[in-house]
């Protein structure tokens, strides 16, 4: 718990202000690496120092002690961060591990996932130290914490307000959501509104589940916490969620592959502008990831003629950043 609620130790911090001072040599230096800097908007040349699992240094300089050093010549390459995909559901005849080593392989080192399997199966603490132990892989793993099922049960005790409250302040949890029951809470659901007010309270944001929600809908729902949706279908769903303030994910996935659509009609409405613009493959099945994860999504906005800086960020920075995570993400 103590390396994700503050990441690194002080004892790790302290090695990390080492290495930049010359008295440790970094695990690996990329040289001569163009890479993308989302703070200037611009492809940089610099070489990047690495130790352990941070960046601790970009600029001009090579590093003093360099004793065991890997040394990468990236001249002629491109460097950007790890994507992330930030709405995974990772129980499609695949196990959160399983999709994070495959995701991992073709670029996606983050994963924010749902919980629901472990929320409705598994006893909160078991639960809990599972997503710590997950926590130990080499990918990024980071989670939901849902407030309803996503179809009715017989029975609502498992969804109690006393669990969720320990789901939703661990550190791993980044998000509450997604919000599938928002027309119980728009008829007067208090106990759910009282756990969108906690998560709202712990600065995280909500993911909702908005399908084909009217331009009031979406602005009561924006009212009671709600800050992103995936659930447009046509650019003209996505443009209004933009307008009312939304940050705005862009699906594609084996059900609604949706992305070139969007994005052409995100155009021709005239959006030139995507930093509140995110996108995500929705927990599709393994066949449909044969051609990659968050990959083959900034392959799309490629082809759809998108900066390639936008691209790249809606699968990396501006997650991060959505996330409150840009400090050691995207």
């Amino acid at each position: 718990m103590t390396e994700r609620l503050y990441r690194w130790t002080k004892q790790r911090l302290r090695q990390q202000v080492a290495v930049v001072k010359g008295e440790k040599a970094p695990s690996l230096v990329l040289r001569n690496a163009t890479y993308l800097n989302f703070a200037r908007r611009k492809w940089l040349t610099a070489n990047i120092w690495i130790a352990g699992d941070r960046i601790v240094y970009v600029g001009n300089e090579m590093p003093a002690e360099d004793k065991g050093t890997e040394m990468v010549d990236c001249k002629n390459k491109l460097i950007v961060p790890g994507y992330i995909e930030h709405h995974a559901h990772p129980f499609q005849l695949y196990n959160p591990h399983s999709f994070a080593k495959y995701a991992s392989g073709r670029g996606t080192t983050t994963l924010i996932n749902d919980n629901m399997m472990f929320f409705l199966h598994l006893e909160k603490k078991k639960a809990l130290t599972l997503i710590e132990a997950l926590d130990q892989s080499p990918a990024s793993m980071y989670w939901w914490s849902r407030y309803d099922a996503q179809t009715e049960l017989r029975d609502e005790e498992p969804l109690s307000n006393s669990k969720m409250k320990e789901w939703l302040e661990h550190p791993l949890v980044v998000q509450g959501g997604e919000l599938t029951s928002w027309p119980k809470v728009l008829e007067g659901d208090d106990s759910t509104l009282h756990l969108m007010q906690e998560t709202t309270r712990l600065r995280k944001p909500i993911e909702g589940h908005l399908p084909g929600a009217s331009e009031k809908t979406l602005a009561s729902m924006a009212l009671l916490g709600v800050t992103c949706d995936h659930e447009a279908m046509t650019g003209e769903e996505a443009v209004r969620r933009l307008d009312l303030g939304y940050t705005t994910s862009l699906r594609h996935s084996s059900i609604r592959p949706d992305l070139p659509k969007l994005l052409k009609e995100m155009q021709e409405l005239g959006v030139d502008y995507f930093d509140r613009c995110l996108m995500t493959t929705d927990g599709s099945p393994p066949s449909f990831y044969e051609e990659g994860v968050m990959d083959h999504l900034i392959k799309i906005a490629l082809e759809s003629g998108l900066d390639p800086i936008d691209a790249y960020a809606m699968a990396s920075y501006n997650v991060a950043k959505y996330y409150h995570m840009d400090h050691k993400l995207g």
